[in-house]
C-alpha cells in the first residue's frame, strides 16, 4: 500500500498565506493518521542542475515540480500542492501502485498524486528533468509539470484518448477531473464560490491560488493579466539591450491566445 505520508513543498521562505494554512488544516482534519512532511530549504538537496537553476532564479514552482517527483519516488506517499483543499479521506486510493488526477479532458495534473516508492512511471517523469534547462526568454508554460506528465503518460502507454473517464494503464490510474479538480482552472476567478463545483465523487479541490508562483510575461498575457505581463515585459526590455525578434513574437502569440480563449 502507498504509505500514509503527505509531502508538500514550501520554498522561498515566505510566510504561508491564509489559504495555504487553511488547506493544511483540511489535510490534518481529513487525514489525521498521516505523517505530513514539508520540503523546504532546510531539508532539500538542490544539486540537480534543473533544481539548482530554478532555485537561483527563484522559480519556486519549478523547484517543487522536481522535488515532488523525487520524494514520491524515494519515499512514497501522497503529494499535495499547498492550494489543495482535502474534503474526504484519501485511504481508498492507497491500494493503487500510482495515481494521478486529470484537471480536464486533456491534461493530467500533479497537484495531488500518490505512489509506492520506486514507482517506474514516477521515476520516468522525474528523469525528464535531466534533459531540461532554463533558457533565456523561455515560455515556462511549455515545461510545467502537467504538460510533462501528460506527454510522458501518452508516450509511455501509447495513450491517445481523453482523460474525462477513469483511465487505468498497468500500474498507473488517472482519475477524471471531478475527483480532485472539480473547480475548473478557467473558472479560478470564481474562487469564493468553489464549493458549488464539488460533487459527491470529489475528494479534494484544487483552488488554483499559485501563491508562490512567479509567472512569466507570456503566461500573464495568456491569462489576460495584461498589466502584470506589461510590467514583466518592460523589465525585460530594460535589462536586455539586444533586440530579440523571437521574444516579441512570443509576446504577440501569447496575446493572441488570450483573445482566442475569451
Amino acid at each position: 500500500m502507498i504509505p500514509k505520508i503527505i509531502h508538500y513543498c514550501w520554498f522561498g521562505k515566505k510566510r504561508k498565506p491564509k489559504m495555504v494554512r487553511d488547506c493544511i488544516i483540511s489535510w490534518e482534519k481529513h487525514l489525521p493518521d498521516y505523517q505530513i512532511i514539508e520540503w523546504n530549504e532546510k531539508n532539500t538537496n538542490f544539486s540537480h542542475p534543473f533544481v539548482k537553476e530554478a532555485y537561483q532564479k527563484k522559480k519556486w514552482a519549478f523547484v517543487s515540480d522536481y522535488i515532488r517527483l523525487e520524494k514520491i519516488e524515494q519515499i512514497g506517499g501522497i503529494y499535495l500542492d499547498t492550494d489543495v483543499m482535502i474534503i474526504k479521506n484519501l485511504d481508498v486510493f492507497l491500494e493503487q501502485d500510482c495515481f494521478f488526477g486529470a484537471e480536464d479532458k486533456n491534461f493530467i495534473n500533479a497537484a495531488l498524486f500518490g505512489a509506492l516508492p520506486q514507482n517506474s512511471f514516477v521515476k520516468s517523469c522525474r528523469e525528464e528533468y535531466d534533459f531540461l534547462q532554463f533558457e533565456k526568454n523561455q515560455n515556462f508554460g511549455e515545461i510545467t509539470i502537467p504538460r510533462i506528465i501528460t506527454q510522458k503518460f501518452r508516450d509511455h502507454y501509447n495513450f491517445k484518448n481523453h482523460f474525462d473517464t477513469l483511465v487505468t494503464e498497468k500500474e498507473v490510474v488517472i482519475y477524471p477531473p471531478l475527483y480532485f479538480y472539480p473547480f475548473p482552472y478557467e473558472d479560478r476567478k470564481d474562487l469564493n464560490n468553489y464549493k458549488k463545483y464539488i460533487s459527491n465523487t470529489s475528494f479534494a479541490v484544487h483552488l488554483w491560488s499559485s501563491s508562490w508562483v512567479e509567472y512569466s510575461e507570456f503566461q500573464y498575457f495568456e491569462n489576460r493579466e495584461y498589466l502584470k505581463g506589461f510590467f514583466k515585459m518592460i523589465w525585460y526590455i530594460f535589462n536586455n539591450r539586444e533586440f530579440k525578434y523571437v521574444y516579441f513574437r512570443k509576446i504577440g502569440s501569447s496575446i493572441k491566445k488570450s483573445l482566442r480563449s475569451k
